[in-house]
């Protein structure tokens, strides 16, 4: 096996399959593409991103069960039997294999408190001529918010053909729009900002029309949506702006992972991402420690009593430095000194009275020269992580300071750091890290409405400022992150009709429901962007942002200033009229 070409956390999926069989997978399922086989007779397939020459033939692969899903492309996504990924890994042809990530999901005061009626009445744009793609949980094509404006939804969690893009998946059109439902309702709530047509609720580009891709969330999934969005939109000849709501924090925070340059590549003029910055802003799940020269550092993180099947820490410093590292459990027991291995394999596993531990320490990753380590964490046999603090221990070896970045990464977001290993920044992850991407933080326009039951509901959102849930930047190489700040404190938009909740007190009517988040701020500024791209198609990512820019800003402070908050500041519409 060519251990260097593998990503961390799809080695350690490996060997747990090796060494534990099928049950062992069950943990890895949340973060990676880890799909179950039906039968006993068919392998357990993972979802990956593969790297290779741009114009590689890849086709060959096929004898050892792999559906790559492009032809070309040196980023491409695939289906892999995990059995087989030693001899995939011995392929000349490969440079490199990443598992796919199951990502998170991330109005009627809302236009007013950016002056978007003002740009409406006075530029007329409605979005028209444009295309909006949704990568989400679907959409409700009954709903009337989008009558006669849904083009096409490719289902990636239905059986069927697929697409181009991708041989999994459904797509539809026309009278069999409503086979794919959204019975999540994030997708239509979403949607319903960006453009939904509605007197009360207007989505802010109510003319604009639809490519939804109801994705199964995988981020390799997503990369497909894209690509699908994009081309029906050249087919069409038109503009697009594709809005992704979701995110993660398995990636290196820096715009190198494998979604964000699939992003960058099929971004450009007419062809816009926007994506939300996430809502981490109040969760402690950064860490950061800077560790002198032949220094040692602690950082202390803690996990819930009896609750955690497997916890993961996903770390990365630059490639200056050298760190060996450790992991001390509650009860104080340590595993050895573990060293940057290049030979080998990099994954050692430590099985300590209380706990089981893996850590990996690669070589350099080939995207950004950068190292990355990467800890799992287990209770002995059947039993849950160890609850208590934990420290990850780091050993500064070479001749520089090093600063050493930790998130940590469970399927509850309950596991988060202490004390002064927190570091309240570098919150925004994949795909808002994209270079290319808008990357949009919520501003609370709404504290305070009424429900369906006419019941007064109140938040715990301070109105017109920042909300403290949206997550913050830059990004781990210093790059500005988020770009601007949008409306997404209780928005309402609308609801779909599959989506079923016992939850009242945010529902408005039977067709409308409040929702915040970063999710939400996303799609306002999708809609804008399909205003400027119905007055200009031509206009590129760079261009976008440089609109957006100026017509931004943060109160009390000069225009142009950065904020890892605000990003450059609230956006005014009405600075876009001219």
């Amino acid at each position: 096996m060519r251990h260097e070409k593998l990503a961390p956390a799809l080695l350690l999926a490996y060997q747990d399959l090796q060494n534990q069989g099928q049950t062992a997978l069950i943990k890895h399922r949340y973060f990676l593409g880890i799909i179950a086989p039906k039968t006993v007779i068919k392998p357990t397939k993972s979802i990956i991103f593969i790297y290779c020459d741009a114009d590689a033939d890849l086709s060959h692969l096929s004898q050892y069960g792999v559906e790559v899903n492009q032809n070309s492309g040196s980023v491409r996504t695939a289906f892999l039997p995990l059995e087989n990924l030693a001899a995939i890994s011995e392929e000349a042809a490969i440079h490199r294999i990443k598992p796919s990530r199951q990502l998170k999901l991330r109005m009627d005061v809302a236009p007013q408190a950016v002056q978007l009626p003002d740009f409406h009445g006075k530029t007329g744009l409605t979005g028209k001529g444009v295309i909006i793609g949704i990568i989400d949980t679907g959409i409700d094509a009954k709903h009337h918010a989008f009558t006669g404006r849904i083009l096409r939804i490719w289902d990636q969690t239905l059986p069927g053909p697929g697409v181009n893009e991708g041989g999994y998946g459904a797509e539809f059109t026309e009278t069999q729009l409503t086979i794919s439902q959204d019975t999540t309702g994030h997708g239509t709530h979403v949607a319903g900002i960006a453009a939904g047509a509605d007197a009360t609720y207007r989505g802010v580009a109510p003319e604009a029309e639809l490519v939804i891709v109801k994705s199964d969330l995988q981020d390799a999934h997503i990369a497909d949506g894209i690509r699908y969005i994009f081309r029906v939109a050249g087919e069409l000849g038109r503009p697009a702006v594709v809005n992704i709501s979701l995110g993660n924090h398995s990636d290196a925070h820096d715009g190198t992972d494998s979604l964000s340059q699939i992003i960058d590549a099929e971004s450009g003029s007419g062809r816009i991402v926007c994506c939300a910055a996430g809502n981490e802003g109040n969760y402690n799940i950064h860490g950061q420690a800077n560790i002198p020269s032949g220094r040692n550092r602690g950082m202390r993180f803690h996990v819930p009593l009896n609750q955690i099947g497997v916890v993961w820490l996903n770390a990365w410093y630059a490639s200056s430095g050298q760190l060996e590292v450790s992991l001390q459990s509650p009860n104080g027991f340590v595993s050895p000194w573990q060293k940057i291995i290049t030979d080998g394999n990099p994954s050692h596993s430590y099985n300590l009275p209380d706990s089981q531990v893996e850590i990996v320490t690669p070589g350099p990753d080939p995207a950004n020269g950068d190292y990355n380590i990467f800890v799992q964490i287990r209770g002995q046999g059947k039993s849950p992580v160890q609850g208590g603090v934990w420290q990850l221990r780091s050993r500064n070896t070479s001749p520089s300071d090093t600063k050493l970045d930790v998130w940590t990464l469970d399927d509850t977001s309950s596991v988060f750091f202490t004390g002064k290993s927190v570091k309240d920044a570098l919150k925004i992850g994949s795909p808002g890290c994209a270079k290319s991407a808008v990357t949009v933080a919520a501003y609370t326009t709404k504290a305070k409405f009424q429900d369906i039951d006419g019941q007064i509901q109140e938040m715990g959102l301070d109105l017109n400022t920042i909300a403290d849930f949206s997550s913050e930047g830059p990004l781990r190489n210093n790059t500005q992150k988020p770009d601007v700040a949008a409306p997404g404190a209780m928005i309402v938009s609308a609801l779909s009709g599959y989506a079923h909740s016992d939850d009242r007190s945010m529902t408005i009517n039977p067709q409308f429901i409040a929702m915040s988040g970063t999710s939400m701020a996303a799609p306002f500024i999708t809609g804008l962007i399909a205003l400027l791209l119905q007055r200009n198609p031509n206009l590129d990512p760079e261009a976008i942002k440089d609109l957006l820019r100026q017509s931004s800003s943060i109160p009390g402070k000069p225009p142009g200033t950065f904020d890892p908050k605000w990003g450059f500041g609230l956006i005014n519409a009405a600075k876009l009229i001219g």
